[in-house]
């Protein structure tokens, strides 16, 4: 490269333009391509225009991307390709593309290593970084990554690089709810050294990560303020990526306040900028805002197309996360195995010296006598290679019984503590009322008012029992599994003559509206308790006067989806995210104030996977809740 082309790409490396001036120095890049002498010095302006061009015209930033990375690897020009891998990589990051992103940040990130060039190696780190933040949701790998180019560009005394990790590394602090402290005082440095450096882009992340964390703490103001204090510079800097981001947020900070039409009003913004840009994660939230709006204003038409567009963009990136979390893995072990066998080479090399001084020393020996101790020599290293092999294994099977053993343990007194508090109520009430009977204190007919509320709570305590039972046989001998054709209306029937009583006090009407010769291939013990437990929640979160509907239906591939839902009040979306994990069950009230532990939702997911099924929720506040659980209809 030329010292003409390095240090102009170095002074616009440390200037920040208006969408005129950046412009100007968009077609003065694009002259000088055309006017570089050697081919680095191409590389390096076509990167440097593929960086300038990405925030706002992102299909152009890949075109020179390419061209750069075409012609970086026809001249052997590796630090051209390294960086060019890059771009590549921030373009499909942004695009929502996250295992192609990965896969080309990984590969840039190895010719960095290979070079020793380590302004690259924390370009690398910055992406990996925002992959794991905005896509995958790793935020303590995408911490570590950001943390190792910052210490980079700490060494180097980059300030610009500098006040931008100021932003990205309080972005992951905004977003997750952890060191808002820290987080501020990352913040209002990344501001002043952003300002001093009169860098409009830099000067909006920071503005965007501080009012994150202003949002994060529910002071809504002062995020509003931040927010648009980011869209005015990032409008400088022609920063469209970052303006269409705000905007969603600015969306969400008017429908927390209710004020509906002005959340519709920046949502569509967003909605128009991100679908431009192809940014699919701002895209979807952006779905999902305007759904929320709209319901909010009982325009439900609207609000359920929104949600369709929401929920068909979520499942085709949850599939993309399945697949890109999969290649993580498969990278992380690829570069194990990398290790693995420069050690190997190190000990061989360390073998064939000490086999050479052998050789020297003992030339003139038998041949047979330097074959014996060849083999002997190669023996004992297989033998101690092995053994360690083998004492590794075992001290990590060791030290996973062992991270087992401690959260069964906490389970298990978390479990005991909510169940004794539970039991004990329903019967210290229990003996008081006895008392009362024994000692003539209440009449007949206040003993028979009483009757209905002493009857749930003899139900409820009889469900804990044996939801209790059941767990704790599972825990020490495992499911037993029986499976054979299950007539579901009957034992649905029968369930539901079970809660009767508990239904009728609350005024709940319960249906069952199965098919009489509907049939199902389970456990039949296992498949009523599963339905028992589904009616009991459905009963004792439904308001008085509410409705309990069974069905079934038979879909493709020989499955039954039996469904069970209530009309009562529903759950919003982190109680449906921890619903069936073991380590958040917790005591919760009916609409009755009847107890329950969690625990039976827990047994309802392990006997239906024991049955080779699955169990899903969909729910609402408000809304009533709806449990699906998908069983073969046959053996």
């Amino acid at each position: 490269m030329t010292k003409i082309a390095l240090i102009f790409i170095l002074f616009l490396g440390a200037q920040t333009f208006t969408q005129g001036q950046q412009q100007h120095v968009l077609d003065s890049l694009e002259i000088q391509v055309g006017q570089s002498k050697t081919d680095s010095a191409k590389i390096d302006f076509l990167n440097e225009l593929s960086n300038r061009y990405l925030a706002y015209q992102p299909q152009k930033s890949k075109q020179y991307a390419e061209e750069a990375l075409q012609l970086s690897q026809t001249v052997g020009y590796k630090r051209g390709e390294a960086i060019a891998l890059n771009r590549l990589g921030e373009y499909e990051f942004r695009q929502g593309n996250y295992a192609k992103a990965i896969e080309l940040t990984t590969a840039s990130l190895k010719l960095a290593e290979q070079l020793n060039d380590s302004s690259t190696m924390a370009m690398a780190y910055r992406v990996l970084g925002n992959i794991n933040t905005f896509g995958f949701k790793r935020f303590d790998q995408a911490l570590q990554y950001q943390l190792k180019a910052f210490t980079i560009y700490e060494k180097l005394n980059d300030k610009r690089n500098i006040a931008s990790f100021y932003g990205n590394i309080t972005w992951i602090y905004g977003t997750t709810g952890q060191n808002l402290e820290e987080g501020h005082r990352l913040a209002d440095r990344g501001i002043q050294l952003s300002d001093s450096l009169k860098d409009y882009q830099l000067l909006s992340y920071n503005y965007n990560s501080k009012g994150l964390l202003y949002l994060k703490e529910d002071r809504l103001d002062s995020a509003l303020r931040y927010f648009i204090l980011s869209n005015s510079t990032a409008e400088k800097s022609n920063d469209n990526a970052v303006i269409a981001y705000n905007k969603s947020i600015i969306g969400e900070i008017y429908l927390l306040r209710e004020n509906h039409k002005t959340a519709i009003d920046w949502f569509s913004q967003s909605l128009k900028e991100s679908r431009e840009l192809n940014l699919r994660e701002v895209l979807k939230n952006s779905y999902l805002g305007l759904a929320r709006c709209y319901a909010g204003i009982k325009d439900y038409q609207r609000a359920y197309q929104y949600h369709l567009q929401y929920d068909e963009l979520s499942n085709t990136i949850l599939n993309w996360e399945t697949t890109q979390k999969a290649l993580i893995t498969e990278l992380e072990f690829a570069e194990e195995k990398r290790e693995a066998k420069i050690a190997e080479l190190e000990l061989a090399n360390k073998q064939a010296r000490l086999e050479k001084i052998i050789y020297i020393i003992f030339f003139g020996v038998v041949l047979i006598a330097m074959l014996i101790i060849t083999l002997l020599v190669t023996k004992n290293n297989r033998q101690r290679l092995e053994t360690n092999r083998l004492l590794q294994e075992k001290n990590e099977e060791i030290a996973l019984q062992n991270e087992r053993l401690r959260q069964t343990n906490t389970v298990k007194d978390k479990l005991f503590s909510i169940i004794s508090h539970d039991l004990r109520t329903p019967l210290a009430s229990l003996k008081g009322l006895l008392a009362m009977v024994l000692r003539h204190d209440i009449s007949d007919k206040e003993f028979k008012e009483l009757g209905p509320k002493l009857n749930n709570l003899v139900i409820g305590t009889n469900e804990t029992l044996e939801n209790l039972f059941q767990w704790s046989h599972s825990q020490m001998n495992g499911w037993a599994h029986h499976p054979k054709l299950v007539n579901l209306f009957d034992l649905a029937d029968r369930c539901l003559a079970l809660f009767n009583e508990s239904a009728k006090t609350k005024g709940i009407h319960l249906t069952n509206t199965i098919n009489k010769d509907q049939t199902v291939f389970a456990d039949e013990n296992q498949l009523e308790l599963i339905i028992r437990n589904l009616i009991n929640n459905a009963i004792k979160f439904t308001q008085q006067g509410g409705q309990v509907i069974l069905d079934a239906k038979e879909e493709a591939n020989h499955i039954v989806a039996i469904r069970i839902s209530d009309t009562g009040i529903g759950m919003d979306e982190d109680q449906v995210r921890n619903l069936f994990s073991i380590k958040e069950i917790h005591s919760t009230r009916g609409t009755s104030g009847e107890k329950g532990t969690g625990l039976g939702l827990q047994l309802c997911k392990e006997m239906t996977e024991n049955n080779g099924g699955m169990i899903t929720v969909t729910s609402a506040p408000g809304k009533g809740s709806a449990f699906t659980v998908r069983l073969k209809a046959s053996g």
